[in-house]
């Protein structure tokens, strides 16, 4: 009797750093992706030395592109190899962003100079911001049954705002966003990325538990306490 496995679920929690928005004029030049396989994370950055032609400025300014790419220690990756490693990286892969659309399209464009297949990744990119807004918006319909209080709704509306914003809808699920220097720095938006994802969407360690590991987690607290620890 033969069997076949499920292919494992494969989440790629991306963010790129571009020279500009329009992908047919501006080019990624800093592209972090953690690939998370069978639970099992793994991080990856690209620097890709881009085309400055027609770089927009502000873009530049809000990334701190000239600030990061003169540090010592900074290095570019060959862009051929980057993007092959990419594209073996992303085949079948579920990508995972805030505005995941825009990150894909510019991958996209790079990948587009050496493969004919140029978005291997799945169809349906999830983006963290719908994501946390429909909690948000599921909570307010468990506690409208809940009270018979349907300005639950409005209050979500007000903290959210329109359109969506971003780091706001990040706070209401308790996940700080980057900022300081890891603002707008590739990685640090893909943990982001990730950390929104996994406070939506895995359980609280507290009620995953078994019977066994809460007695366990209660009988190390109680020890803490009672060695003066807290």
């Amino acid at each position: 009797m033969s069997s076949t496995r499920k292919p494992p679920t494969i989440l790629a929690f991306t963010d790129c750093e571009t020279t500009g928005l329009d992908p047919f004029l501006h080019d990624p030049w800093e592209i972090a992706v953690i690939l998370r396989v069978d639970g099992r994370d793994e991080e990856h950055v690209f620097r890709v030395e881009p085309d400055l032609t027609n770089a927009d400025p502000a873009a530049l300014s809000i990334n701190r592109y000239q600030e990061r790419t003169s540090r010592p220690g900074w290095a570019w990756d060959d862009r051929e190899a980057a993007a092959r490693r990419l594209h073996a990286l992303l085949d079948g892969a579920v990508i995972v962003g805030s505005n995941p659309a825009f990150d894909a399209e510019m991958i996209g464009s790079l990948l587009g100079r050496y493969f004919g297949q140029p978005r291997p990744w799945h169809y349906r990119t999830y983006d963290i911001v719908t994501l946390a807004v429909g909690s948000l918006y599921g909570r307010a319909a468990e506690r409208t049954r809940a009270e018979c209080d349907a300005t639950w709704y409005g209050r979500v509306a007000r903290a959210v705002g329109w359109p969506w914003r971003s780091h706001d809808a990040s706070r209401l699920v308790q996940v700080e966003p980057p900022a300081g220097e890891d603002a707008h720095t590739a990685l640090a938006d893909a943990r982001w990325a990730r950390a929104v994802w996994d406070q939506v969407t895995v359980p609280d360690a507290f009620f995953a538990a078994s019977d066994e590991q809460l007695a366990e987690m209660a009988g190390d607290a109680l020890s803490r306490l009672h060695r003066g620890q807290w």
